[in-house]
């Protein structure tokens, strides 16, 4: 074999094993129909996670960013040491969020947030697919599907990561690094079932193909169907109870969760709106009843958020338009 047709081969074959890691993190895994009478109503999931209406912060209010034709949004954040961009968000013109870009960006009270996102939404808007990194310098991508039945409603939402699997009998306790496939593939992680009754939710967790937590949710509602109280069930036992008490410009919120090791935890906020409805101050509080923080939140005239302020931290929303 000559030199140079060595060379062209052992180019080839570099290009064989490019492509194939290539095509195996293009594996075609996107939303599926199912043929199902089970799943949820986006809203009522709404009810499980963010609370009553206008509970919780928004912080890009979909019809609000669509009627002022919303492009971008960079978010400028400022505390006593730094200022910096710490959110690139950008949209469709219905609206919805196609790419998010943290950089250490503040979430009310979660903490700071690194990674870039990019969504997919069919027609109607239904998010379907999220593809990301959720760390600037990790290597393992992220994906979340969304699956929805033939009436509309929600599935099931399966978490993936773009890894290196273990082989078929590694020691997955100590494995080294011969137990595991030589190219990375998209990896299940999780998958979440859901399925509603008049007065309840149902959310199975899935791992390894196996059911590892069902949680029920008990919905309670008073007599102007306003949410008054969500008790959470893990596998048959009661683990924790948010009432919600609803005023004129408010909405106070009580959670109650048994821990782990037994003892309770408890936790108090309260939402108070403006006269359009829009959330302008959220409030902790310590248990005795004394401000912990206070977000205080400004908008501009058509609704989208101009800045945000607590814990001396001042996040400014500048957008651009199409």
């Amino acid at each position: 074999m000559t030199t140079l047709n060595f060379y062209t081969l052992l180019l080839l074959i570099s290009l064989t094993v490019l492509l194939s890691c290539s095509d195996n993190k293009k594996t075609q895994l996107t939303s599926q129909t199912i043929n199902s009478n089970e799943g949820i109503a986006i809203d009522t999931l709404n009810f499980i996670y963010d609370g009553p209406k206008n509970f919780t912060l928004d912080y890009f209010p979909k019809n609000a960013v669509h009627s002022a034709m919303v492009k971008e949004c960079e978010i400028r954040e400022q505390d006593n040491s730094s200022k910096r961009i710490s959110r690139i968000v950008q949209f469709d013109k219905s609206g919805n969020i196609v790419k998010d870009e943290n950089n250490f960006f503040s979430y009310w009270f979660e903490g700071t947030v690194r990674g870039k996102y990019n969504y997919q939404y069919d027609e109607t808007g239904r998010k379907l697919i999220m593809k990301g990194i959720p760390q600037e310098d990790s290597k393992d991508s992220i994906m979340t599907i969304w699956n929805y039945t033939l009436a509309g409603l929600l599935f099931s939402r399966d978490d993936y990561e773009f890894t290196k699997m273990l082989k078929p009998g590694a020691d997955r306790h100590l494995p080294n690094p011969k137990d595991y496939e030589k190219y990375p593939t998209w990896n299940k992680l999780r998958s979440y079932q859901f399925s509603q009754r008049p007065d309840s939710v149902a959310i199975e967790i899935f791992a390894d193909k196996k059911s590892v937590t069902k949680e029920n949710y008990q919905l309670l509602f008073d007599t102007s169907k306003k949410l008054k109280a969500v008790n959470k069930f893990e596998n048959g036992s009661l683990v924790e109870t948010i009432d919600y008490t609803h005023e004129a410009n408010s909405i106070t919120e009580f959670i109650k969760r048994k821990m782990n090791d037994g003892k309770e935890w408890t936790y108090k906020s309260k939402t108070v709106f403006n006269d359009k409805g829009y959330l302008i101050e959220k409030i902790v509080f310590n248990d005795d009843e004394s401000e912990k923080v206070k977000m205080i939140v400004s908008y501009n005239v058509d609704g989208t958020i101009k800045n945000i302020n607590y814990n001396n931290t001042i996040q400014e929303f500048k957008y651009s338009y199409y």
